[in-house]
């Protein structure tokens, strides 16, 4: 196609100004691909550890109801709603734990501990022992565990609020990464709190856990849809934390905007370049005009450079917006913990690239246009 190799000439013709205009998209994509990694790993991660060892949505008892009957309907009605990845069904109760004359206030809770572990990473942070085998055991926390000085092996007395004493075993220790669940947290069976709480078959929540965090509102309107006509109440995890899930909402628009700002300029910048270049060429475009190349044609000779000058920048960018990203992924692991993730959000890497493509194309189409309009008897004339 002889407007392409037009377009290709004129390009190798200034290689200096072409690598000049290539490197300045390559920096600016670099960074609105780092800048936009990062900002959806930090959120990503921060909600992570938010929600991690938390239900995102709770059915609870409604009006004056302080258990759930009949949980097992429930459980068969939620545990089909698209969204749902796990269902755990919890008997808590708040109850006193002593060790001699140690004694601590603590939330008991009940649970089936496989269908727990798919909610909460019981399993994997038991550091010393094993969860509950049966309903003479407990697992403690390790605030708990140091508060009380209790280890694996030891007994220790639970007193209900009606005065009921239970003995108890002590099967594991755990560490939910949170002092506050640490020292209040003391699991065992659900069967057994049921019995030690006089529940009978009844349960006090609901736990589920779904897909994707934030759509937990939205599943939780689907659950309770799938519940109507049933005493309870539905909660989850959104509403209940406004500030956090604004904060995050506010750091997505700040990136959008950091990165709307970061190609504006490469447009400027490609379009201003672009119009340069025109008038370096007129010469040469008034001839090829004089010659028989339509205006239209003279047109493409523009957008093909600025398709391939936003080809070229994308991709060299793409590369270094990635590398950086990794690097600084590597430097915080080295450094110690980090909330953030480390997801490499293809789709969004691949997006960006195509919109920048697109953008450097489109920011093409004045110079293109001024092109057009250009005279060959005055620029030959007045060359």
């Amino acid at each position: 196609m002889v407007v392409l190799r037009i377009a290709m000439r004129f390009l190798s013709s200034s290689k200096s100004q072409t690598a000049l205009i290539v490197m300045g998209l390559a920096v600016g994509i670099a960074i609105q691909l780092f800048v936009g990694l990062l900002l959806q790993n930090l959120g990503a991660g921060f909600i992570g550890t938010i929600t991690q060892n938390a239900p995102h949505v709770t059915v609870l008892p409604g009006g004056n109801a302080t258990q759930l009957e009949q949980w097992e309907d429930m459980v068969a009605r939620v545990e089909g709603i698209g969204g749902v990845k796990a269902v755990s069904v919890a008997a808590d109760s708040p109850a006193l734990v002593s060790k001699g004359a140690v004694s601590s206030s603590v939330l008991v809770r009940g649970f089936d501990i496989d269908d727990a572990a798919r909610i909460y990473s019981i399993k994997e942070d038991i550091y010393e022992g094993a969860a509950p085998a049966d309903g003479g055991h407990v697992l403690l926390g390790r605030e708990l565990a140091q508060g009380l000085s209790v280890g694996v092996g030891d007994n220790l007395t639970i007193v209900t609020a009606a005065r009921d004493t239970f003995d108890f075993r002590v099967s594991g220790l755990f560490d939910l990464g949170s002092a506050a669940v640490n020292e209040r947290w003391v699991i065992m069976t659900l069967a057994a709190s049921q019995t030690v709480f006089k529940m009978g078959g009844n349960a006090t929540s609901i736990e589920l856990k779904v897909g994707d965090v934030l759509q937990a509102r939205s599943v939780a309107g689907k659950v309770g849809s799938a519940l109507a006509g049933e005493p309870v109440k539905v909660e989850n995890w959104m509403d209940l934390n406004p500030d956090v899930f604004s904060a995050v909402s506010a750091q997505r628009s700040s990136g959008l905007m950091i990165q709307s700002f970061v190609l504006l300029s490469l447009l400027i910048g490609i379009a201003s370049l672009l119009s340069i270049t025109v008038i370096q060429k007129s010469r040469q475009i008034g001839i090829l005009k004089a010659m028989g190349i339509r205006d239209r044609d003279a047109s493409l000779i523009f957008l093909f450079q600025g398709f391939f000058y936003g080809l070229l920048g994308t991709v060299v960018g793409t590369v270094i917006g990635t590398g950086l990203f990794l690097g600084f992924l590597k430097a915080l692991e080295a450094s110690g913990d980090s909330i953030i993730t480390s997801a490499l959000n293809v789709p969004f890497i691949v997006g960006s690239s195509l919109v920048v493509i697109a953008a450097a194309t489109m920011a093409s189409l004045l110079p293109a246009l001024k092109s057009r309009r250009l005279s060959p008897v005055e620029v030959i004339r007045g060359g």
